[in-house]
């Protein structure tokens, strides 16, 4: 092969190269949370005790608005709402608020909002949400 011949060859080369990590890099990703938003997860186990369900809409829960970065939902008392951070595999709650009935359940969801605030990781599992805190599973949702 002549030499200015392999040379246009090789810059050839080299701007497929460079095209496809571009593109690639512009390509959307679809953040590990797409699929949480539009559904409500239920809390259905805390530290390993299952949490009953009464089927009422005071049951525990959280629902995700993704693309704000935040949550509502219920304490199974009050309504609650705030901000969560996500990368890879951690997630952290923030600026949690509930409002301040007071009911029966008070107990319940001080612990729910307690538990919330020491999560900093996350597993999906099918329409199961484990949210962590290092190894150990502090709440389980399931997705309705």
């Amino acid at each position: 092969m002549p030499p200015l011949l392999k040379t246009l060859f090789d810059m050839r080369f080299i701007i497929i190269i460079v095209v496809t990590v571009v593109l690639s890099n512009c390509s959307p990703k679809l953040s590990p949370d797409a699929s949480w938003g539009r559904q409500q997860w239920t809390i259905v186990e805390m530290k390993g005790v299952p949490v009953q369900q009464s089927g009422g809409r005071r049951d525990a829960h959280l629902v995700f608005e993704v693309p704000e970065k935040k949550f509502r939902g219920n304490g199974g008392c009050n309504q609650i709402s705030g901000n969560y951070n996500l990368d890879k595999k951690e997630i952290h709650f923030t600026e949690v608020i509930a409002t301040k009935m007071s009911c029966d359940d008070i107990d319940f969801e001080n612990a729910f909002l307690n538990e919330l605030g020491k999560v900093d990781r996350y597993e999906v599992n099918g329409n199961e949400l484990r949210l962590k805190r290092r190894q150990e599973t502090l709440l389980v949702l399931r997705s309705k």
